[in-house]
Formats: structure tokens, sequence, C-alpha cells
């Protein structure tokens, strides 16, 4: 079985069903579009606690996306804290910006999302449709749907009052700057 290219994750699922809901009277017309841009590489996305920023280059023109997420509460930021500290002493030797899957459950069985339904976001984009969500929230999230998937912890971290947000730059890449040339091949 080929794995889902948008949410192979617990945490990207979650995400995928605020815009793929099977509660729809019909299936919407933008999706694949908007699954395109995403796989494509057309949006360039940025976050911020509880905030979204994105350029999405379609048609050849750029337009510019701005969502923005309720955090949670204290209440629930607490709750939230506690089973993650519970779930990551249960799981030794995640890599960093992973999540164990069992903490979703958590999560759920709380009562705590982490993904936002499109009605709680509060979206803006440039274009001129008239249609919200546009083409472009929806690229926008499913982008975001594959960096979740990448690093689950951007999921709890979008949502958080006082998480600070890591770079979501490719971990793998490292500045040349940052290399001595003398030593890296050795001796």
């Amino acid at each position: 079985m080929i794995p889902p290219e948008f949410g192979c994750t617990p945490w990207g699922r979650a995400w995928v069903r605020t815009v793929e809901s099977t509660t729809a009277v019909g299936p919407n017309p933008m999706l694949p579009k908007a699954r395109s841009l995403a796989r494509n590489h057309a949006v360039t996305l940025s976050t911020g606690t509880g905030r979204l920023y994105a350029d999405v280059s379609a048609s050849d023109a750029v337009q510019r996306v701005r969502i923005d997420l309720p955090r949670w509460p204290a209440r629930t930021q607490a709750e939230t804290e506690r089973l993650i500290a519970k779930a990551t002493a249960d799981a030794p030797g995640l890599a960093v910006g992973d999540l164990p899957d069992t903490l979703e459950a958590d999560l759920a069985r709380h009562n705590i999302s982490f993904a936002v339904g499109l009605d709680e976001q509060v979206a803006a984009c440039d274009c001129r449709t008239r249609r919200r969500p546009c083409v472009h929230i929806l690229a926008t999230i499913y982008t975001l749907v594959q960096l979740i998937d990448e690093r689950p912890a951007l999921a709890i971290e979008l949502r958080s009052s006082d998480t600070k947000l890591a770079s979501l730059a490719d971990l793998d890449w490292v500045e040349l700057t940052e290399i001595d040339a003398a030593s890296f091949y050795g001796d």
C-alpha cells in the first residue's frame, strides 16, 4: 500500500480532515488544484505562534495568504504540556521535532484539538475570488500538512501560547560557512 501524500501521520491527517470533511455535501472542486500547488512547491510558508503566512505562486501571480489560528487557553496548554511530558518520557530516542503517535490519541481522549477547523480560522488572501476558503488558502493548509508530517511538534507549537517555534529549514542543510575547509577532507 502506498502511503498518503498528505497526512501520512496522525498529526497531518487531523489537519487534512479540516479541508477534506466527510460531512461535506459534495466534493470541493478546488482541492485537486490546492494539492497540486502544495505538491509542486508553489507555496512558500512561514509560521509564528497562532499564525501562518504564505506566498502562493499560481497562474503567473503571487497571492499572499495569512491564516490566524486560535491559541489554547491556559488550562488546555497546561494539560497538553503534561501529556507531552508523559508521552515523550515513555518514548525515548525521538528525533528533534518528532512526537509519539500515542500523544495524538491522548490529546483526542482529553478533547484537545491541535488541528483548527476552517470555521475557527481567520484567513485572508489577496486574490479576487469571493469563495472562501480559496484555492490559495487550501494550498497553504496542504503545505502545512506536509510540514507537520515531517515535524509533528509544529502542530502543537502553532496552538501553544509560549512555545518557541523551531526553524522550518531543512534539517540536513549546512551553511558552507559552517564547514572548516581545512579539516573537511581530512589529513
